[in-house]
């Protein structure tokens, strides 16, 4: 059960959730939702929206004819979809209240996908993602109201899940409550919560200050930090999910730009790596499934094996090695040797 926790400092609340949960489903990146109209559903249109938000979570792009550039008709779409389903979704109707709407959930051929954007040479996000770690203050005519927590963690969780982004809450307790501020997240004071970043194993301090300026209209301020370099955003909207559904929008994009990768235009590449200590055959059977999810490798091959340590052979399809080996949390570079091979181990 999720139940806000809310502080009065100067008028302002800051929102926290008790579990420190991700906000994103479990849906696969590769499987998108459109709309559905229960009276007359339209499957085709919901289906090329399903295709829409996919290559929007893939490749970060919002505003982009992606499926014109990849010449992806409802022929082609179809080529792609590998299942599909209606399910219900909650979300926030104009009213503010939280509803149950009707959607065409369709789970995409990934590799097929893939090679269509590799072929375009258009840049992609990988599964390994960075966890956003969010910190909300929320001020508005009536005060501090405990049903903004329900309403916001809908809107969050609908806006992670459609543009595939991690995000984590507070847990809200004196720790939390020690280091970062209503007024930290006011001003936007992103290394106030450096400590809590550790604590969580998050990788992005995110900040949201959300007020109503009058009836009808709200302005926020977004902040966060990729890389060490701080970045902000101001918006102004009818409604609190407009402002946090385009503060999001511009996060993805932020991480297109750090982490999206460009498939080698000379075709796979081999890369070495030596992983140590491996104590038993666990250990060796964790390291190797986690390699060979990793995005960017096609295959992944056993050289060696001696004493404790044990050299793998991968084929890549494209670079950011060391940021999804950063971002997957198993495996830490050491070093690269003088031949050429990283040395990888386990993170503490």
């Amino acid at each position: 059960m999720i139940r806000p926790f809310c502080v009065d400092i100067a008028g302002w609340c800051l929102l926290l959730v008790l579990l420190a949960t991700p906000l994103m489903a479990d849906d696969s990146l590769y499987a998108g939702q459109g709309p559905l109209d229960p009276g007359t559903p339209d499957t085709d249109a919901a289906l090329l929206q399903a295709l829409d938000e996919v290559l929007v979570r893939l490749t970060g792009e919002v505003d982009a004819p992606l499926r014109e550039q990849l010449g992806l008709d409802l022929r082609e779409a179809r080529s792609l979809v590998q299942s599909q389903q209606r399910v219900r979704v909650p979300l926030v109707d104009e009213q503010g209240e939280i509803d149950l709407a009707l959607r065409l959930q369709v789970e995409f051929n990934a590799s097929a996908l893939d090679e269509r954007l590799a072929d375009a040479a258009l840049p992609r996000l990988g599964r390994e993602r960075p966890d956003l770690l969010l910190w909300i203050a929320i001020e508005d005519d009536q005060g501090v109201r405990l049903s903004d927590l329900e309403l916001l963690n809908t809107v969050f969780s609908e806006q992670a899940r459609r543009l595939g982004l991690d995000v984590l809450q507070p847990l809200g307790d004196a720790f939390d409550l020690a280091e970062v501020s209503a007024n930290d997240v006011r001003g936007g004071f992103l290394g106030a919560g450096d400590s809590a970043l550790q604590r969580y194993q998050a990788d992005i301090p995110l900040m949201l200050d959300l007020r109503q300026i009058q009836p009808g209209v709200w302005a926020a301020r977004w902040f966060w930090r990729i890389d060490g370099r701080d970045r902000s955003l101001n918006l102004r909207a009818d409604s609190p999910a407009a402002l946090v559904s385009d503060g999001m929008e511009a996060v993805l994009g932020s991480l297109a730009d750090r982490y999206a990768v460009t498939p080698d235009s000379l075709g796979p590449r081999r890369q070495l790596v030596v992983v140590a200590p491996i104590n038993d055959e666990s250990q060796y059977a964790e390291v190797l499934s986690h390699l060979e999810e990793l995005s960017m490798v096609d295959s992944v091959r056993v050289l060696a094996a001696r004493e404790r340590s044990i050299d793998f052979e991968l084929i890549l399809r494209s670079g950011g090695l060391d940021d999804a080996l950063s971002l997957g949390g198993l495996l830490e570079v050491q070093s690269t040797l003088q031949d050429g091979r990283l040395a990888l181990t386990f993170t503490q």
